[in-house]
C-alpha cells in the first residue's frame, strides 16, 4: 500500500513526531511504501526522516493547496494518515481528493482554541465542544504567542470551526484515550469513525493491577507544563495516600 503521511514539521521535535516517524518505519518494514507531505523543518534529527521518507513534498510559503495537489499527483497514495495539520487549504485539497483519511488526534489542539483544555484563570477543566463561549467568556482569540515578535496572537474561531468540519469527513479518528475519543464526539465526531490505540496497550485488561509499592514511586515522561497535569498527579497522590511520594522526571 501507498501511505502518505501528513505532518506540520520536519524531523525530530516531541510525542506526535516520535509517533509519526516509528509509525512509518514499522509500515515500511512490513513492505508499503511511505511519503511525507510537511511543514517547516525542526533542526533535529533530519537525516533519520530522509531516509524513511524518499519522497518529501514540502509545503512552500505560499500555495499550500496546489503543494498539496502535487504530492498527491506524484506519489498516487492509497491513504493518507494526518498527524498534525491545521491549515484549511492542505486539508480541503486532500479530503476532495476521495483518497481514505485517517487523523491520529494527539492533543487537544483540534477542538480547543488554547489548546489545553482549562479556563486560564480557575484552572478548570473545559467540558463543552467548540462553540461561542470560546469568544466569550474564555476569550480563547486571544492566544499567547510563543514564536512572533508580540506576546499575543489572533486565533480565528471560524477557521476552527471550518478545521473541525472538515476533519468530521476523515475515514478514521485515532486517539490514545477514552477521554479523547469523548471529546471528539463533543464536537460532532461520528463515534463509528474513531478508534482508541493507546500507546502502552495491556496484554490483558481484566488482569490490570495497581503496581504501587509503599514507597509510591512514580515516573513521569514528559515536559513539565502545567497543561501536563503533573502537579494534579502530584495532588491526588498526596489526597490518597498519607505516605510520601517520590517522583522522577525527564524531558
Amino acid at each position: 500500500m501507498r501511505l502518505l503521511f501528513v505532518h506540520d514539521r520536519f524531523g525530530a521535535m516531541a510525542g506526535a513526531e516520535v509517533n509519526l516517524q516509528l509509525t512509518a518505519a514499522e509500515l515500511e518494514s512490513r513492505g508499503h511504501a511511505v511519503a511525507l507531505l510537511h511543514g517547516p523543518s525542526t533542526g533535529k534529527g533530519e537525516n533519520a526522516w530522509r531516509e524513511l521518507f524518499p519522497d518529501r513534498f514540502a509545503l512552500p510559503g505560499a500555495r499550500h493547496s496546489r503543494a498539496a495537489q502535487n504530492a498527491l499527483e506524484v506519489f498516487q497514495p492509497e491513504a493518507i494518515y494526518i498527524h498534525k495539520m491545521s491549515d484549511g487549504s492542505v486539508l480541503k485539497a486532500l479530503v476532495e481528493s476521495g483518497v481514505p483519511i485517517a487523523r491520529m488526534v494527539h492533543d487537544h489542539d483540534l477542538y480547543c482554541m488554547r489548546s489545553y483544555k482549562y479556563f486560564p484563570l480557575t484552572r478548570t477543566i473545559c467540558t463543552r465542544g467548540a462553540g461561542l463561549h470560546c469568544i466569550f467568556p474564555c476569550g480563547a482569540t486571544l492566544a499567547r504567542n510563543r514564536q512572533g515578535p508580540f506576546p499575543f496572537k489572533w486565533v480565528s474561531y471560524l477557521a476552527r470551526k471550518r478545521e473541525i468540519a472538515v476533519n468530521r469527513r476523515f475515514a478514521r479518528m485515532v486517539v490514545a484515550t477514552d477521554f479523547m475519543r469523548h471529546e471528539l464526539l463533543r464536537n460532532g465526531f461520528d463515534g463509528r469513525r474513531i478508534e482508541i490505540h493507546a500507546p502502552v496497550p495491556r496484554a490483558d485488561d481484566s488482569a490490570a493491577t495497581a503496581s504501587f509499592s509503599e514507597r509510591n514511586l512514580i515516573i513521569y515522561s514528559g515536559q513539565v507544563i502545567r497543561g501536563k497535569g503533573v502537579d494534579v498527579l502530584l495532588e491526588i497522590g498526596r489526597d490518597l495516600n498519607t505516605n510520601p511520594i517520590a517522583c522522577s522526571y525527564y524531558w
